[in-house]
């Protein structure tokens, strides 16, 4: 995808989006290796003293490699020749990592986040590679034009001294490449330092450039990189930052890491821009352009899109100019080549609607080939192998940023031994069993392909435990194969320039995903771009496929805005017809914000179908059928019981996802992009009614207290894998759980919940909607959640009876947020909702107050019942902490 963000990859600072294309060279005409350089010493004048010597000084007995620059390598360095006419000109330079260490975000084939433009500039006798300021323009030789450029200022990538005298006859010197790049330029050392807290640096006497490439339209060369510390901090008690040390490397002193750089010819003519469109999801290159000072603003957004043109622009159907050609990296299984091809070609649907055939081919790299899929220029699909799983796939590309033209992409898969490596660490660690219900996340990251990874392996346990699959058959395999088609057509998707889409799962109906014929035709949902949840059947039902094998509807109108051939004169019209679309419900749009500011009820992740309720649901059902199982479960003499602890730990989280999406209904406003016209106002209060449904089914779900049981038996079965433990252990994890606690476990996703549904943000919602609602019917009021929050959460006040151990760590968990905010009452901006909550508060006291001296209790739930009203009533007696003005 294009968005993970690894917290590698900066230069000088920031990387800035930018691309190159090729195109043939004639400017090393005459450049022949050694016999310019020796015609040149016969009538070259001896160097001032001081000055740097003749050029034929400099390359006697090095081997010239000619492309877009000459190179010149003599042992261990490495010279480029530059002529006159090549300064003060811009250059595609894009750096990628060819070797990394396996974690921390050093990934060997990871594209660095972005390239850049760049220029060689010479001050004196000194090279400078600076990085122009792209970002804001206006027309060249205007008053603003020149205002402009005394404004904002170009970055000094690297430099280094002029290597030699000029050429006699070309004019050309040379600039050591060894001065120019070996060193830190993308800060790795900052990026250890944030990872380990080991003071790594550079060490340049054990890096070396390595092989070098001189192509008629790029030239690429390696540096190995040595990063070294002398010595290994340790944990200090008390510290708030604790060190620690890479897993995968022999003596974590020194480790290497290979940086692959290319500098490339950009386009002479930049492809035409196409305007963005918020209602459809593109990456952008944005640039401010102050040309025009009657604009409403500056700011110009272009799709990102690679330059495709028909060969024949008559033709309804035209293979085009140049296909955009994915080569399959040789690293890649052969077993999983023909999955990863149809996901490719699979998109070649949406370009034939629009007149393209053939728009994008598949080749395989030999084992003999003599380039490599990290070139410039060739896209490729790599098979990543890292010590844990981190992305599962990642799909980035480089920009050309004065047009957004896609010039580059290198997708990587992580290898599927990795998602066995989350299975482990799941038995051995303890981590959270559900997503934040904020869904919070960075906004740039894409882990479309760790999710599914891990719907993937819930998919495979829940059907084995059912015993409708065979965990050795060809129906398992298939099962991986589909994974692998669905999350290639995501990333392909990423590097053709579509962003994510988290309202596309709305699409279809509970009917049309259980029907297998109607889903082997279809998508699961409106875009191949959504994290759908695998398509499971509720138990003792059939289904549809489980992962998306085709594209989705909206994909095809996404194509068709970007890459549909328009004239000049025709394009606005015809791209505005195109967007006008929005509204039809297939074509539904929203993406990484509208997930991550955590309003809109429609754009989640990892959910399916039109009725979210229903979907809940259903995954409720087939999520407590799972741990059932688990209870009858025969583990056969040579088995492990960590199976069992992996099955409870899948149904868990998955929980923890539906009660995710039921609690952003509640306050829940959908955010539609649409234009004046399409007939729906952009911001809707989700209905009443629906609230409601959907928290009485999170509290039955999740908040009762029989949602989640597991027998005594079962829970003393739950062992850990010893061997995994182990080497955890030391390995240096710190959150090592050998007993399995079910108690913090389901105490867990009833804390995300509770988080969302007393959070300030959506109190504040549901008192705003009640503004929006056309009727008071219409909107949710505050006070009925405070009320059913306490009524559920404390229902043994009503019941009678004792009150359970996990039943009381959840009162404590609502009793100590209540306390908190009336306290703080500055956590809550709406009067309104601070004086529900005093009021509410009141209320449950008098209820604890009479609950506590009825007969049946235990000493401990009496404890805790006189604990709590205690919490309560300091909170509503002290004296409040406002925030000050």
């Amino acid at each position: 995808m294009k968005f993970l963000r690894v917290p590698v990859l900066l230069l000088a600072g920031a990387l800035l989006l930018s691309g190159c294309a090729s195109l043939g060279t004639a400017a090393q005409a005459g450049a022949a290796a050694a016999p310019p350089a020796a015609a040149g010493a016969a009538s070259a004048p001896a160097p001032a003293p001081g000055a740097p010597p003749a050029f034929a000084t400099v390359v006697k007995d090095a081997k010239a490699s000619e492309g877009l620059f000459t190179l010149w390598r003599k042992d261990d360095k490495l010279w480029l020749e530059l002529k006159p006419e090549d300064l003060n000109r811009p250059y595609f330079f894009s750096p990628k990592l060819a070797t990394g260490i396996g974690e921390a975000g050093l990934f060997g084939g990871l594209m660095a986040s972005s390239p850049r433009i760049v220029e060689f500039r010479r001050l004196n006798n000194q090279v400078q590679l600076i990085a122009p300021n792209l970002a804001y323009t206006a027309a060249a030789g205007t008053p603003t034009g020149r205002a402009v450029q005394a404004a904002f200022s170009p970055s000094l990538v690297t430099s280094a001294p002029v290597a030699s005298q000029p050429h006699p006859q070309r004019k050309s010197v040379l600039v050591e490449l060894n001065a120019l790049f070996v060193g830190d330029l993308l800060g790795i050392a900052s990026t250890l330092d944030r990872s380990y807290r080991q003071g790594y640096a550079f060490e340049a006497r054990n890096s070396a450039i390595g092989k070098e490439r001189a192509l008629p339209d790029a030239v690429s060369f390696e540096v190995l990189g040595h990063f070294a510390t002398a010595r290994i901090a340790q944990a200090q008690p008390g510290a708030t930052v604790v060190p620690s040390t890479p897993g995968t490397v022999p003596d974590a002193r020194s480790l290497f890491v290979t940086v692959y750089y290319a500098l490339a010819r950009l386009p002479e003519q930049p492809m035409a821009p196409r305007a963005s469109d918020p209602r459809i999801g593109y990456f952008q290159s944005v640039r401010s352009d102050f040309s025009d000072d009657l604009a409403r603003s500056p700011r110009q957004r272009f799709v990102n899109r690679w330059r495709l043109e028909k060969k024949d622009p008559a033709a309804a159907l035209s293979e085009p100019v140049k296909p955009i050609t994915y080569w399959l990296d040789r690293s890649i299984p052969d077993k999983y080549r023909g999955a990863i091809s149809a996901g490719i070609l699979e998109w070649n649907k949406a370009f034939e609607r629009i007149g393209f055939r053939d728009a994008i081919r598949v080749e395989v790299q030999p084992d003999d080939a003599d380039f490599d899929t990290l070139d410039v220029n060739r896209a490729s699909v790599r098979w990543m192998t890292n010590a844990a799983p981190s992305f599962g796939a990642i799909g980035p590309s480089h920009v050309d940023p004065r047009s957004g033209e896609i010039v580059d992409a290198d997708i990587g898969i992580e290898s599927l031994s990795s998602r066995n490596r989350r299975t482990e660490r799941a038995q051995v660690l303890a981590i959270g069993q559900g997503p934040d219900t904020h869904a919070g996340h960075d906004a740039a990251a894409c882990t479309h392909a760790d999710g599914a990874a891990e719907q993937l392996g819930y998919a495979l346990d829940v059907l084995e435990a059912r015993g409708e699959l065979d965990p050795g058959s060809l129906d398992t395999e298939a099962y991986v194969l589909a994974y692998l088609k669905d999350v290639t057509m995501h990333e392909v998707g990423h590097t053709l320039g579509l962003r994510h889409n988290f309202r596309a799962s709305r699409v279809y109906g509970e009917a049309q995903l259980s029907d297998p014929a109607f889903t082997a035709d279809h998508a699961l949902t409106g875009s191949v771009m959504e994290y759908a949840a695998v398509n499971l059947p509720a138990p003792g039902q059939a289904g549809g496929v489980p992962f998306q094998t085709t594209l989705g509807p909206y994909d095809y109108w996404a194509i068709e805005y970007g890459y549909k051939p328009l004239s000049a004169a025709d394009e606005a019209a015809e791209l505005s017809r195109i967007a006008a679309r929005s509204a039809e419900p297939e074509l539904a749009y929203g993406t990484d914000e509208d997930n991550a500011l955590g309003i809109d009820p429609e754009a989640l992740q990892f959910d399916l179908g039109d009725d979210p309720v229903a979907f809940a649901s259903k995954r409720f059902a087939i999520a407590r059928d799972l741990l059932a199982r688990q209870e009858r479960r025969a583990l056969p003499p040579g088995s492990d019981y960590p199976v069992l602890r992996r099955s409870v730990s899948y149904a868990l989280r998955d929980l923890g996802r539906a009660a995710t999406v039921l609690a952003r209904q509640i306050g829940g406003v959908r955010t539609l992009r649409d234009a004046p016209g399409s007939g729906r106002d952009p911001l809707q209060p989700l209905p009443a009614a629906q609230q409601r449904l959907a928290l009485d089914t999170l509290s039955r779900g999740l908040l009762a207290a029989d949602s989640i049981r597991l027998s005594p038996t079962l829970q003393r079965r739950l062992a850990p894998d010893f061997a995994e433990r182990t080497d955890a252990v030391f390995s240096g994890e710190t959150q090592i759980a050998t007993d399995y606690s079910l108690v913090g476990a389901v105490l867990e996703l009833q804390r995300n919940v509770l988080n969302q549904l007393m959070s300030d943000a959506v109190a504040a919602r549901l008192l705003d909607s009640q503004g929006k609602a056309s009727s008071a019917a219409d909107a949710l009021p505050l006070a009925e959640l405070y009320q059913r929050l306490t009524r559920d959460v404390w229902s043994e006040l009503r019941a009678g009876g004792d009150i359970a151990p996990p039943r009381r760590e959840l009162q404590r968990e609502h009793v100590n947020r209540v306390a908190a905010l009336l306290l703080r009452p500055g956590a809550l901006s709406r009067a309104d909702a601070r004086s529900l909550l005093r009021a509410q508060s009141r209320t449950l006291l008098a209820q604890m107050e009479v609950a506590r001296r009825r007969p049946g209790l235990s000493a401990e739930a009496r404890a805790h019942l006189a604990d709590s009203a205690e919490t309560l009533l300091q909170a509503l007696s002290a004296r409040p902490v406002r925030a000050s003005s």
